[in-house]
C-alpha cells in the first residue's frame, strides 16, 4: 500500500495499480484490517480517476473517446462505437450553438439575423423534419449526411430532392442532418444546428429538438414574447441543465410588446430559467442587417446579444466545447456500464451456480455409493440367473450314467453350446450393470454438472475400465480352464439336478468382490472427485476473470464516468441560471 501511494505521488498510476494488484494477491485468504481494506479502496480510486489525466491534469478526452470506443468494438456495441467515433469528430469541430424553442418562436429568423444572410431553412424548407447545421465552406451548396456517415451533394435547390432520394431509400440509414454549407466569417467560429420547435404537434419534431439539445455544445433559448415562460419551456430547460449545457435565454419579438410588458415578461422568463433573458427583434435586425442601417440595428437589441455570446460562449468555445462533449461521452458510457452492470448480475448468478453445484455434489456422495451396490447386487441376480440358465441347458442335453461307477457325458458340440450361452448371459449381465450404473450416476450428478453431454461422457469414461477389465477377467476365467473343470471333473460325477449343476458351475464366476466393486467404488470415486476439481477450478478461474473486469474494465470505467460529470458540469461552475 505504501508502494501504491509512493507511485501515485509521482503520478505514476499503472504503477500504483500494480502494487494495489500485489497488495490483492498478499491479503487472499487472510484477515486484514478494515482502514487497511479502505485504504486499499482510496488507493485504488486515486490511480483509476489519474489514469485518465493528460499533461495539464485534466482529463485528456481524445484517450477517453478511444478507450469507450475499444471497449465498444470488443464488446460488439454498435450504437456506442458509432457514438464514439461522432463524439471524436465533435471534439475537433467548431463549437455548435444550437437554437432551440418552440415553434413560431422566430429561429429561423434570428439565425439569419446572427449570419447577416437570408440563408436559415426558412428560405430552403426541407420537405420533411430535419436537423439542420449552418456551417462555414467555400462554397454555397447542402449535404445531407446519413446516419452511417454517408453524404450526399448539391445545390441549395436540389435539397428536397436529396431528401426524396434519402427517404425513398427504406432499407438504407436514416437521414441524420442536413448540413448547410456557405461562406462566412462567423461561421468559422462556431456552428449553428437549427432544430423543430418543441411544441409542434408532430412527435417526431419533439425528439428531433431533444437531439439537437444533446448535440449541442451551448444553447441558444428563444422565447416568443407573447407566449413565454410556459411550463413545457421550463421543463426543457431543466432538461438542458441537467445535461450541463449552458443555456442564453432570449426573448424574441420584443417590439411586440406594449410599453411596460417587457419588464413584466422578463420577470416571468427569469422566474423559470434564473437569470434575465436578453431581448430582441430578429425580424428588424436581420431587416437593419441587410439593407446596412446601423442606427435600426442598434436598436434591435442584437448588439447586446452578440456581445454577451462573445463573452459567455464563443470566448469560452473551448470550455464549452469539452464540457458537452464530456456530457455526451458520459452518457454513452452509462450504457456501457449498463452492460457492465448486467454482465456483473450474470456473472454473481454464475458464481451462485457454482456454488451450488459444489453444494450439490457434495450430497451426491452417499447416493454414489448406493448406486454402485445397488447396481452390483442387480449384476449378481442377473449373474446367478445365467448360470442357473446354463445348468438347465445342462440337464438337457447331458447323457446320464448308466450305472453307479459310470460318468455322466456330454459331446463336444454340447460343451461349445454351453460356453457360448453363459458367455452370452453374463455379458448381457456385465453390460446391464453398466447401463444401469450410469443413468444412476448421471441422475445423482446432474445437479453438479451444467452440461448434460459432459457428464455422460465422463460417467461413460469412469465405467469403461473397470466393467471392461471385470469382463476380460471373466472370460479368461472362463477359457482358463473354469468351463473345462466343470465338464471334466464336476459333471462327471455330480447330481443330475439344477441347483447341483448351478453351484459346480458357478466356480467359473469371477469373484465381484475382488475384481469389480473395489473398482468401481474407486472409479466412482475418482469421478466425483475430478466434478469437484472441475467445479474448483470454475469457481476460481470465475473469480478472478470477475475481480479483473472489476479492476481494469468496470472500476477505470467508471472512474472515468465520475470525471466527465464534473468536466460536464465546469462550464455551468459560477454561471448563476445559465
Amino acid at each position: 500500500l505504501a508502494r501504491a501511494a509512493a507511485a501515485l505521488d509521482v503520478g505514476d498510476a499503472e504503477g500504483a495499480l500494480d502494487a494495489l494488484e500485489g497488495w490483492d494477491r498478499r491479503r487472499a485468504g487472510q484477515r486484514w484490517a478494515e482502514a487497511d481494506a479502505t485504504l486499499a479502496a482510496q488507493l485504488r480510486r486515486r490511480a483509476l480517476r489519474r489514469r485518465w489525466d493528460g499533461p495539464d491534469g485534466v482529463v485528456d478526452l481524445g484517450a477517453a473517446i478511444d478507450a469507450v470506443a475499444r471497449f465498444a468494438e470488443a464488446q460488439d456495441m454498435r450504437e456506442v462505437l458509432r457514438d464514439t467515433v461522432r463524439l471524436r469528430d465533435d471534439l475537433d469541430r467548431p463549437l455548435l450553438l444550437a437554437v432551440l424553442g418552440e415553434f413560431n418562436a422566430g429561429k429561423s429568423t434570428l439565425i439569419n439575423a446572427f449570419i447577416g444572410a437570408d440563408v436559415a431553412p426558412m428560405g430552403i424548407v426541407p420537405t420533411t423534419a430535419t436537423l439542420n447545421v449552418l456551417r462555414d465552406g467555400a462554397e454555397r451548396l447542402v449535404r445531407v449526411v446519413r446516419s452511417d456517415g454517408s453524404t450526399r451533394e448539391g445545390g441549395y435547390d436540389a435539397l428536397k430532392r436529396l431528401l426524396a432520394e434519402a427517404e425513398a431509400e427504406a432499407e438504407g440509414p436514416r437521414v441524420d442532418r442536413v448540413e448547410i454549407v456557405l461562406p462566412s466569417p462567423t461561421l468559422e467560429r462556431v456552428w449553428v444546428l437549427d432544430a423543430p420547435g418543441t411544441n409542434a404537434l408532430d412527435p417526431a419534431h419533439e425528439r428531433l429538438a431533444r437531439e439537437a439539445a444533446r448535440r449541442a455544445d451551448a444553447v441558444l433559448w428563444v422565447f416568443d414574447a407573447g407566449q413565454a415562460g410556459k411550463l413545457t419551456e421550463s421543463a426543457m430547460h431543466e432538461r438542458l441543465r441537467a445535461q450541463g449545457r449552458l443555456v442564453v435565454p432570449v426573448l424574441n419579438k420584443r417590439d411586440r410588446l406594449k410599453e411596460g410588458e417587457l419588464a413584466e415578461v422578463s420577470g416571468v422568463v427569469e422566474a423559470g430559467f434564473g437569470v434575465p433573458p436578453l431581448p430582441i427583434s430578429a425580424r428588424r435586425a436581420l431587416k437593419a442587417r441587410l439593407s446596412e442601417d446601423a442606427e435600426a440595428y442598434a436598436d434591435t437589441g442584437f448588439p447586446d446579444l452578440l456581445a454577451h455570446l462573445e463573452a459567455e460562449v464563443f470566448g469560452r468555445a473551448r470550455v464549452l466545447k469539452r464540457g458537452a462533449v464530456a456530457g455526451r461521452l458520459a452518457e454513452t458510457l452509462d450504457d456501457a456500464l449498463a452492460l457492465e452492470e448486467a454482465r456483473s448480475a450474470e456473472a454473481t448468478e454464475r458464481a451462485s451456480e457454482l456454488e451450488a453445484r459444489a453444494v450439490a455434489l457434495g450430497k451426491a456422495q452417499p447416493g454414489l455409493r448406493i448406486a454402485v451396490e445397488d447396481a452390483l447386487k442387480a449384476f449378481e441376480r442377473e449373474r446367478d440367473a445365467a448360470f442357473d440358465a446354463a445348468a438347465a441347458e445342462v440337464l438337457a442335453f447331458v447323457r446320464p450314467r448308466r450305472s453307479r461307477f459310470a460318468r455322466h457325458g456330454v459331446d463336444r458340440e454340447d460343451r461349445a453350446f454351453l460356453a457360448e450361452v453363459l458367455e452370452r448371459r453374463l455379458a448381457e449381465a456385465v453390460q446391464g450393470c453398466e447401463r444401469r450404473l450410469r443413468a444412476r450416476l448421471r441422475g445423482e450428478l446432474a445437479a453438479a454438472h451444467d452440461d448434460p453431454a459432459a457428464l455422460t461422457d465422463a460417467v461413460e469414461d469412469a465405467l469403461r475400465g473397470p466393467m471392461a477389465a471385470f469382463w476380460g477377467y471373466q472370460r479368461g476365467v472362463f477359457a482358463g480352464g473354469g468351463l473345462r473343470r466343470f465338464f471334466d471333473e464336476a459333471l462327471p460325477r455330480a447330481e443330475l439336478e439344477a441347483t447341483a449343476l448351478a453351484r459346480e458351475l458357478g466356480r467359473a464366476r469371477a469373484d465381484v468382490d475382488a475384481e469389480l466393486r473395489p473398482a468401481l467404488g474407486d472409479a466412482v470415486a475418482e469421478l466425483a472427485r475430478s466434478l469437484g476439481a472441475r467445479l474448483e477450478a470454475a469457481r476460481g478461474a470465475h473469480e478472478d476473470a470477475e475481480i479483473r473486469r472489476a479492476q481494469r474494465i468496470a472500476g477505470p470505467l467508471r472512474a472515468l464516468r465520475e470525471a466527465l460529470g464534473e468536466l460536464a458540469r465546469e462550464p455551468l461552475a459560477g454561471r448563476g441560471g445559465t
